[in-house]
């Protein structure tokens, strides 16, 4: 990287920061990266599927939220990052071949296509394309008030878990490393 770095660059490097023990040796980083490209990429599937239910649903934010939060922003983002690192992805893309390359272009094409031609019907018919089900929970009340709660409890204790793990986990590896120098 020639030019000087920005403060976005400096959050990046911290946010990464890939000078941690965390990501093993050169093989265990390999494998960890593609893996993290793995997850992305059915994160970014997922959210495509999920943007083109919701227009068929009638939805109009959502899908539209769905396709920038888990296509664009990611996909932006790491080009962003390898740009400025001195890496052209669409280079690398060009180098893979047309056939792996053309495939994602049309996966992600034809899913936004229809997605937004399922907005476009609810716009033209004023109606959706499937109705949504009518669900009358209130928390508390019923089976699936019931679930709700548990759902709910359920997902702050394993943040909180989460959060608790990552702090023992941190404060453990910082114990040994001093005692091995």
């Amino acid at each position: 990287m020639t030019r000087k770095p920005s403060r976005l660059d400096r959050a990046a490097e911290r946010i990464m920061d890939l000078d941690s023990p965390a990501y093993g040796d050169e093989r265990e980083r390999s494998v960890f990266m593609e893996s993290n490209a793995f997850g992305l990429t059915i994160g970014l599937y997922a959210g495509l599927v999920g943007a083109f239910i919701a227009a068929v649903f009638g939805l109009f934010l959502l899908p539209v939220t769905l396709l920038v939060l888990t296509t664009m922003l990611p996909s932006l983002a790491a080009l962003w990052y390898a740009k400025r690192r001195g890496v052209n992805p669409q280079k690398l893309a060009e180098n893979a071949g047309a056939r792996s390359t053309m495939l994602g272009i049309v996966v992600f094409g034809v899913g936004m296509v229809v997605t937004f031609a399922a907005m476009g019907y609810t716009v033209f018919a004023g109606q959706p394309l499937i109705s949504p089900p009518q669900f009358d929970v209130t928390p508390g009340e019923g089976f699936l008030g019931g679930m709700a709660q548990g759902a709910v409890i359920g997902g702050m204790i394993g943040g909180a878990g989460a959060i608790i793990g990552g702090v023992h986990g941190y404060r453990k590896a910082n114990r040994v490393r001093p005692a091995q120098a």
